[in-house]
């Protein structure tokens, strides 16, 4: 099933119409969707260029920091076909909220009051995550497994960094602290886009023995295997992440201590 899921998602919305393929139109779609909320949520009105720029950086921003860290240009830089993919669905969503909101008010309401138990679709975070990796053999850094993790982690919560970073649901864009390292939001499942993308990427690396990994590999004595069940195991590891921070906190909560009664007092029992 998996398998299945992360072939469409390599396969385009329309061969003529939208030739872009599913995996980078549904992640517009997604991060358009937040996007959107965050405005929404602030109450603030955003200018145009403002509105579409603070989407496509929150859309980029893991793709700018692995390009970076790989010290290769990014894609944006030199393609048209991702500013024509992602702007087109930011619009379209953005117009249709406009004109129809009616159509998104059911989201926001949601969004606001019922705790979704449902796992985000994580099909659509490891094509990011995992296709820097491709590029890891063009950098000095290759033979250390670490780089594999920070350039997964990088991946996974760059866009998500950089937006509440710069705040880029605002008019007015500022440097302020990241979410993760503000009081009261560092732990286990509020990092979990950082570090579940670092664990993925070096489970990728290790399963398709890349060299980085060789010694590990050797000490087990387990070859590698094909980059289609990498694929599919690394997506796997990655729903049952994002399934455990939805579903684990609710069960791991304090419960309530119950209500103490009150015993009647001697003097009572004795009237």
């Amino acid at each position: 099933m998996l398998t299945a899921a992360l072939a469409v998602l390599g396969t385009p919305v329309h061969g003529t119409l939208f030739p872009y393929v599913w995996g980078s139109t549904l992640h517009a779609l997604r991060i358009s969707l937040v996007f959107l909320t965050n405005v929404k949520t602030s109450g603030h009105r955003l200018s145009w260029g403002a509105h579409m720029f603070g989407f496509l950086f929150m859309c980029w921003g893991g793709t700018f920091a692995c390009h970076l860290l790989l010290s290769l240009p990014p894609p944006q830089l030199y393609a048209p076909g991702p500013w024509i993919n992602y702007s087109a669905v930011h619009l379209f969503l953005t117009l249709l909220f406009h004109y129809f909101p009616i159509v998104a008010r059911p989201l926001h309401h949601k969004r606001r009051t019922l705790p979704s138990r449902r796992p985000p679709p994580c099909e659509q975070r490891l094509p990011g995550v995992i296709s820097p990796l491709k590029s890891v053999h063009q950098s000095p850094p290759r033979r250390f497994p670490l780089f594999h993790f920070i350039l997964g982690a990088a991946a996974a919560s760059g866009g998500g960094l950089l937006g509440g970073t710069l705040n880029l649901s605002t008019p007015n864009w500022h440097f302020s602290t990241p979410p993760p390292l503000r009081t009261g939001v560092w732990g286990v499942w509020s990092t979990l886009d950082i570090w579940a993308g670092g664990v993925v990427a070096s489970t990728y690396g290790f399963l398709t023995a890349h060299p980085a990994f060789q010694p590990l590999r050797a000490s087990i004595g387990s070859p590698g295997i094909s980059i289609r069940e990498a694929r599919t195991v690394s997506a796997g590891l990655m729903i049952l992440f994002f399934g455990a921070r939805v579903w684990l906190p609710p069960l791991l909560a304090a419960r309530p201590a119950p209500p103490v009664v009150e015993k009647p007092s001697e003097k009572l029992k004795t009237q």
